[in-house]
């Protein structure tokens, strides 16, 4: 296999480990292991350059709005990074970095998927649970019913105090906070259905008893991170891919394998390991239960209004509301850059940054993303490209408004996901053109 491929592999390896290093390992060398993910996706995009154009997307995409909306993404962020609003050349840089540092994914993956046979999917994805899902599922479940205060319960750097939920832990496994855990899991439930679906397509055993067996560990591990959004956003996005996908009868088992791993759940009730379902309920009703979670809603619905309201048309620049800016800037205990600080509210944070035209620019070329998604996802003629099209589907969808500049993880997952989606599409593309020439071939005379 290519170097740049084993790079781009073990990229993804530290965006999933790199938590780990930081907090037990190496805590000392925080930074450079949060940078070091970064040099080897980069170093990856170099080795590939070197035989390739380091630019060129596969041919199919170079017709359509693809090429256009990344460009034109690139150049606004790179004249966002110097807003005259920005407060320095350093808070300028993080802005480059959130937003740009991943995109190389976006050519890679595609070059990496077409490479890809099912035999060979079926082996990673395999090999993916059990060297990764499973183990991490079992720290999870070791942390949740360590005490808080052990030496397995702690974050990255400034986090101090523990977050609990029914007097246990919050996982976060691997990962620096349990924000990056529930993005590992919501990718994890997306590719889980992908994989399900797939296997009980094409009548693949290996494949449906995979999903399956996933979907039972997400079952276990996701409350006990203590979180109800990922809940609700798995169960919405599988909601719309059951209205949305044309693959026929096969959706329904679907359900039956949510039901399937409720009931999963339920049976190892007495071995202690559906407890993370019970500390949910209790911080939910310790957070306001319905009332709390209505109130959440309604913050969110209001993040566009926020947003145009304080950020403007044109934003106060790229990396201006970033988490880390604070700490580049001389003299600033929170954001003085702006006239009211910085809101949680992640749709404003976004509009802030690029201001509203630069928003509306980027959730166009979100929503052309998504759109190139669901065609993937009608189009699977195989179980690897039913397996992306799901994935990617469902996390696009429900990206689809929020920003992932803010989570390293997410950044990842998504810019992986949405190249590997193009590389499947491209794939797709190139089938149906050799398809209707030979369909015109064939329906032309001879002389």
């Amino acid at each position: 296999m290519k170097l740049w491929k084993w790079l781009v592999g073990l990229f993804f390896l530290l965006v999933i480990v790199d938590g780990a290093l930081r907090k037990w390992v190496l805590p000392g060398y925080s930074t450079a292991l949060f940078v070091l993910k970064d040099a080897a996706l980069w170093g990856g995009f170099l080795m590939y350059s070197f035989r390739r154009s380091a630019t060129e997307l596969p041919r199919p995409l170079r017709s359509t709005w693809i090429p256009v909306l990344l460009g034109g993404y690139v150049y606004l962020v790179m004249v966002q990074a110097f807003n005259p609003r920005m407060p320095g050349l350093i808070v300028s840089a993080i802005g480059l970095k959130a937003h740009l540092a991943f995109l190389p994914l976006v050519v890679l993956t595609p070059a990496f998927i077409a490479e890809v046979t099912d035999r060979q999917m079926t082996s990673f994805l395999w090999g993916y649970a059990l060297l990764i899902v499973l183990p991490l599922a079992a720290l999870s479940v070791y942390q949740f019913y360590s005490p808080p205060t052990a030496w397995i319960n702690q974050y990255v750097r400034e986090m101090k105090a523990i977050a609990t939920a029914g007097g246990h832990a919050r996982v976060n496994a691997a990962f620096p906070y349990v924000g990056s855990h529930t993005v590992y899991l919501t990718f994890n439930a997306f590719l889980s259905a992908g994989v399900l679906l797939a296997g009980l397509r094409w009548e693949r055993r290996e494949l449906s008893i995979l999903g399956t067996g996933l979907l039972g560990i997400l079952a276990v591990v996701l409350p006990m991170t203590g979180s109800r959004g990922p809940i609700l956003v798995i169960t919405l996005a599988l909601a719309t891919l059951l209205i949305v996908a044309e693959v026929h009868r096969r959706l329904q088992f679907l359900g039956i394998a949510i039901l399937m791993g409720g009931v999963f759940v339920l049976g190892i009730g007495g071995t202690g390991l559906a407890g993370g379902w019970n500390a949910l309920l209790e911080r939910m009703v310790q957070t306001g239960g319905v009332e709390g979670a209505e109130e959440r809603i309604l913050k969110i619905l209001d993040g566009p209004a926020m947003g145009l309201e304080r950020g403007g048309l044109f934003g106060y620049g790229a990396g201006s509301l970033h988490q880390a800016a604070p700490r580049f800037v001389p003299g600033a205990s929170g954001r003085e850059w702006l006239p009211k600080g910085g809101p949680e509210n992640g749709i404003a944070r976004s509009m802030m940054e690029l201001g509203v035209l630069g928003w509306l620019f980027l959730l166009t070329l979100k929503g052309t993303l998504l759109y190139f998604a669901h065609e993937t996802l009608q189009r699977a003629h195989r179980p690897l490209e039913l397996i992306v099209g799901v994935t990617a589907f469902c996390l696009l969808l429900v990206r689809l408004p929020f920003p992932v500049i803010f989570n390293p993880v997410l950044n990842a997952f998504y810019w992986g996901t949405a190249g590997a989606m193009l590389g499947v599409w491209s794939i797709q593309q190139l089938r149906a053109q050799a398809h209707s020439v030979s369909r015109r071939s064939v329906a032309t005379p001879r002389s």
